[in-house]
């Protein structure tokens, strides 16, 4: 991005913006909730080391620089609960200075993303359109020149509603704001990993890690509020009980998205190398039939479906996937076969 002239990190300067928002949301509802500033000072400081030190140990532990919100979120608001309680300042009114704080900086923080081309949304009718700069930064080359759901923006303008809600909260009982935002985003990012398009999502049993994390943090609140712990405790029953029913209707549906982001991940995994001789068959989890083999000098794969028929559309954005997985000089060719069955033909293979 170009400030006055100069060219400038997208995602680093959203996030130095992001960072500025955030120490203004927090002095801002401290001095509303009447909080002591120089209290307000160390605990932003002590939200700041958390920040870094979770950033710093899951690099180490990743092996490469890796921003994950919701372990910043989780950790920042643990950190400074327990620093106020430490210290005998009234911990809810902090948390609830701190919860829209943190809010304000995943705001321009996702902007940032936006900009930058990660935690993008799925392929779309209209969105936003990536180019070879952003592959070079890490979108995957399939992605380029495809419109994609804008889905950070999405999640910028969610986040922000969350936060002015918040703040016309901050009159209310303490924690209310605090509430509102942590099961708000829980929510609201539930239903946004369903839309997002990016291959790094972990999964376990039809859900991405992010939307476990929503039922632990969901759960979690109800628990603290149905003790007496939190204000509001019927609406927090209310928003785990959805979540809890929503769960296994998003596994569900995940099991037959062919092109979902757990599906192009196995699809990875599973792609048979083109060798000369019969051709290997391979089967993933939707039932798609995938095999890979040698034509003269071309690659040749044959996709096709167990149950059902294979879409046009559906084979023509797979055979994209399968020129991204395997490099060709050429673009990739889609031909119909028998039997609803599709056979992708690669260009001439580089020479080696």
């Amino acid at each position: 991005m170009r400030i006055a002239g100069r060219e400038l990190p997208a995602f680093r300067t959203c996030g130095w913006i992001g960072f500025a928002a955030g120490c203004a949301v927090a002095f801002g509802a401290g001095a509303r909730l009447d909080l002591s500033p120089a209290i307000g000072a160390a605990l932003v400081a002590t939200a700041v080391a958390t920040f870094l030190a979770v950033a710093m140990a899951t690099k180490i532990l990743a092996g490469r620089e890796l921003l994950v919100y919701y372990h910043h979120e989780i950790a920042v608001l643990t950190a400074v609960g327990l620093a106020a309680w430490a210290g005998g300042a009234p911990v809810l009114p902090h948390l609830d200075a701190m919860a829209l704080a943190v809010g304000a900086f995943l705001v321009f923080g996702r902007i940032g993303c936006l900009l930058a081309g990660c935690c993008h949304g799925r392929l779309a009718r209209h969105g936003i359109v990536y180019g070879e700069r952003h592959m070079r930064a890490g979108l995957p080359e399939f992605l380029v020149g495809v419109r994609l759901l804008p889905l950070q923006a999405i999640e910028a303008a969610l986040v922000a509603a969350l936060v002015c809600a918040g703040v016309a909260l901050l009159d209310g009982a303490p924690g209310s704001a605090f509430g509102l935002y942590v099961s708000g985003y829980a929510v609201a990012r539930f239903g946004l990993e369903e839309l997002r398009g990016d291959l790094v999502r972990r999964y376990r049993s039809g859900l991405s890690e992010a939307q476990w994390t929503s039922l632990a943090v969901v759960s979690a609140i109800a628990v603290v509020a149905l003790a007496g712990a939190l204000p509001h405790a019927p609406a927090h029953a209310a928003v785990a009980v959805l979540l809890l029913v929503a769960a296994p209707l998003a596994a569900r549906r995940r099991r037959v998205d062919l092109l979902g982001p757990a599906h192009l991940r196995e699809i990875a995994r599973a792609l048979p190398p083109p060798r000369p001789g019969r051709p290997r068959l391979v089967e993933t989890s939707q039932g798609l039939l995938l095999s890979g083999g040698l034509a003269g000098d071309s690659e040749l794969y044959t996709l096709s479906r167990r149950r059902g028929r294979l879409r046009a559309a559906d084979a023509e954005r797979l055979a994209a996937v399968i020129l991204w997985l395997r490099p060709a000089a050429g673009a990739a060719r889609v031909v119909d076969g028998a039997a609803g069955a599709y056979h992708v033909v690669l260009g001439r293979r580089p020479a080696a």
